[in-house]
């Protein structure tokens, strides 16, 4: 060992001229190609390299155990490699089958869900569309039930107007049966004296208001029924009346004289003075009954009528053309 020592130098040449020898060897076997254990080889230090070189050739035993273990060990590894790469293919392959699973349980579950909304929403809008019916129904028995309370009312408000109307003609005839009555009993007799505003002619029941007052005479009362008589006695009841309150009406203005001759006999006024059928008649029952009623307050026409002219027969259309007509009776159309 110590003659190796110190020859180091000479071991290492036979150990380079060995492996070129080995080399040589090897690359004829192998047609040139290199195989793994001459990677292995190339890639070895020279030491590294020198003993494998004498484990070759003085322990190929060794030297094939060691082979057959290397080929065992490539053999386990590739074999675990495999085993890996089916374990991780299977496992892809179940990664896949259970997403896959879970997709078709996801659409499942979505399609159950879309269904029960659909479901929920078809039920929805069956309630609201059965609340909607409720209601109109509801809302058309309330409007119906208003209504034939409004008609109830109605009749009722009806029924009640009917009777306080029946109420008041009956009423209404009554008083006008005490008035004829009354009338009836004044009929025969006429007021002594009649009493004025500066307006108006009162009634006897209104003396009290008067501003003035007219004692009226037999003279008067005959002078009244003669020019009624002379103007209307082809009129209606109501037109001799008017004519009545004309000549009375006369009486009271501030524009006309103070009596009732002065006012009969005023020149120019009455036509049948001017042509002497005022002297030539004679009064009828109608007309003296004309007379006493408009002395006792009835009145056909306002208080401010001072004037009647027949149209038709009229010469002088002074009065129509002048003044406002208030009534028309009979042939005689009244003015103010």
């Amino acid at each position: 060992m110590e003659q190796l020592k110190n020859n180091r130098w000479v071991v290492l040449i036979v150990g380079v001229i060995l492996i070129f020898i080995c080399a040589g060897t090897v690359w004829a076997s192998s047609d040139g190609h290199a195989t793994a254990k001459q990677s292995e080889i190339a890639g070895m230090g020279a030491c590294e390299l020198t003993d494998v070189v004498f484990d070759e050739v003085f322990h190929p035993a060794l030297s094939s155990r060691t082979a057959a273990w290397t080929q065992d060990d490539e053999k386990a590894a590739d074999s675990s490699a495999d085993k890996q790469l089916d374990s991780k293919q299977s496992a892809a392959k179940d990664q896949s089958v259970t997403e896959d699973k879970a997709k078709t349980s996801s659409k499942k579950t979505q399609t159950k869900d879309s269904s029960n909304v659909s479901d929920k929403q078809k039920s929805a809008q069956k309630q609201a569309q059965s609340a909607a019916v409720s209601a109109q129904k509801s809302a058309a028995a309330t409007a119906a039930k208003a209504e034939a309370k409004a008609k109830a009312e109605t009749a009722a408000k009806a029924a009640a107007k009917a009777e306080a109307k029946t109420a008041a003609k009956a009423e209404k005839a009554a008083k006008t049966e005490a008035s004829s009555d009354a009338g009836a009993a004044t009929v025969n007799t006429s007021p002594k004296k009649l009493f004025f505003t500066r307006t108006e002619l009162l009634s006897q029941d209104q003396a009290s208001e008067a501003t003035w007052t007219y004692a009226l005479s037999d003279e008067d009362l005959l002078l009244l029924e003669r020019i009624v008589m002379a103007e209307a006695e082809g009129e209606p009841y109501a037109g001799k009346v008017a004519v009545a309150n004309v000549v009375l009406n006369r009486l009271r203005s501030a524009d006309y004289p103070n009596t009732i001759r002065d006012v009969i006999y005023q020149r120019y006024q009455f036509s049948p003075v001017q042509n002497g059928r005022f002297d030539r008649v004679v009064p009828s029952e109608d007309c003296v009954k004309a007379v006493k009623d408009a002395l006792n307050g009835v009145k056909e026409v306002p208080d401010n009528t001072y004037y009647f002219v027949s149209i038709s027969l009229a010469t002088d259309m002074t009065i129509p053309n002048t003044r406002t007509p208030v009534k028309k009776i009979g042939h005689h159309t009244f003015f103010k």
